[in-house]
């Protein structure tokens, strides 16, 4: 028996799949299912927007509104999810999901799309109560950033063939069918959520006496510091992120095919950096992982400014997905932080702010990307070396 036990650590390479719950498995399935749906269309969405007549500033809007919707569902969501069952506020958040690439699909002009892109956004009301389900289900907290970043992960291994699959279907069907498609997939992702468990928070604080106030004050204001760091990261982030396929479609000239295998790739290496990061997150601190991150986002971002090899952008494409892995690592160490009973609404906190970032980067990156493609990558690159210095030296845990 010990030599079974023994095989099954070594083929787990040491990461704690023990910690996770039946519940936490079908989130992942989930996400899995629900990425590859959504990721048909949203990795070259930036394209399907210029085929309806946006120009770069537009295009931005239209990323604007989207991220503006979003903006407005997390901090409700966590009071939510701190109140009600986190089964039900899931699968009522994900209905805006499924509707939005089917809206989509009826567009003419890139206006018609705004309502697609609120749909979408209002979805994140469920954000909070993910991450506080999957908390709460997580015994020992040790593992919590390995496992919060694995569930994130699990999103991205659904992205990995996605790209691809979706720029090839676009070219044998129209557009608007895939978007169909992905709609059918979103449904069937949300219905996994039909069978987790029921998970009600706790109406008291079980530790109350060992968390004073001014305990609680001290982890509050640590919290908001973190937050305005992801926020920050977040901003330079998107300054560029909706226009890289179009970047890549011109002035880079790749075709739709390598476009898609660039998404791919990309989600590839961000499932990869998501799992390692957030077991070193576990293993030593948070903040270094995040500050890695950041240096594999400059480090992808710098030789797109002068490569036009498809196979060498492709190896960049594996690392440019770091930044987005830095979301489950705030989250894991907010969820870690706050009180039981205000847990949702404390990992709202960093994530409406970064959405609020989300919401106005895209309009200046497009303004940017209008002058010279160049301009926006340069805004993005030129900040993230000092965040990670910053991370690596003053970010307390």
């Amino acid at each position: 028996m010990s030599r079974l036990a023994g095989y099954v650590r070594a083929l787990s390479f040491g990461f704690p799949f023990k910690a996770f719950t039946r519940d936490i498995w079908l989130i992942c399935l989930s996400n899995v299912i629900g990425a590859f749906g959504e990721g048909l269309y949203f990795w070259v969405f930036p394209l399907y927007i210029r085929q309806l007549h946006a120009d770069y500033v537009q295009l931005g809007l239209v990323f604007s509104a989207l991220y503006g919707a979003s903006a407005l569902a997390p901090l409700p969501g966590g009071l939510l999810a701190d109140r009600f069952d986190r089964k039900k506020i899931l699968i009522l958040a994900w209905l805006p999901w499924v509707f939005a690439p089917f809206l989509y699909s009826f567009a003419q002009d890139w206006v018609q799309l705004i309502p697609g892109a609120v749909c979408w956004g209002t979805s994140m009301i469920g954000v909070p109560a993910v991450n506080a389900y999957v908390i709460t289900s997580v015994d020992n907290k040790k593992n919590l950033a390995s496992v919060l970043s694995f569930v994130w992960a699990s999103y991205s291994f659904g992205y990995i063939f996605a790209p691809a699959v979706g720029a090839f279907l676009a070219t044998v069907f129209e557009m608007r069918w895939v978007l169909r498609l992905s709609a059918l997939l979103c449904a069937v992702a949300t219905g996994v959520f039909f069978f987790l468990h029921s998970q009600r928070p706790r109406k008291k604080e079980v530790k109350t006496q060992i968390q004073p106030l001014a305990e609680e004050k001290k982890l509050w204001r640590r919290m908001l510091v973190w937050s305005g760091f992801f926020t920050a990261t977040t901003f330079f982030a998107m300054l560029v992120r909706p226009f890289v396929p179009t970047y890549l479609d011109d002035p880079v000239g790749l075709s739709e095919f390598y476009i898609g295998l660039f998404g791919s790739i990309n989600f590839a290496g961000m499932a990869f950096i998501g799992i390692t990061m957030g077991r070193l997150g576990d293993k030593r601190q948070k903040s270094t992982a995040i500050g890695m991150c950041l240096a594999l986002y400059a480090a992808s971002m710098i030789p797109m400014l002068l490569i036009r090899d498809p196979t060498a952008l492709m190896f960049m494409a594996f690392l440019y997905g770091s930044s987005m892995v830095i979301g489950s690592l705030v989250s894991s160490y907010v969820g870690t932080i706050a009180p039981e009973s205000k847990r949702g609404l404390w990992v709202s906190i960093p994530q409406t702010l970064s959405l609020l970032a989300g919401v106005i980067a895209p309009y200046i990156g497009g303004y940017l990307y209008t002058q010279s493609p160049y301009y926006a990558l340069i805004a993005s690159i030129i900040p993230m070396p000092f965040l990670a210095l910053i991370a690596l030296t003053k970010l307390k845990e």
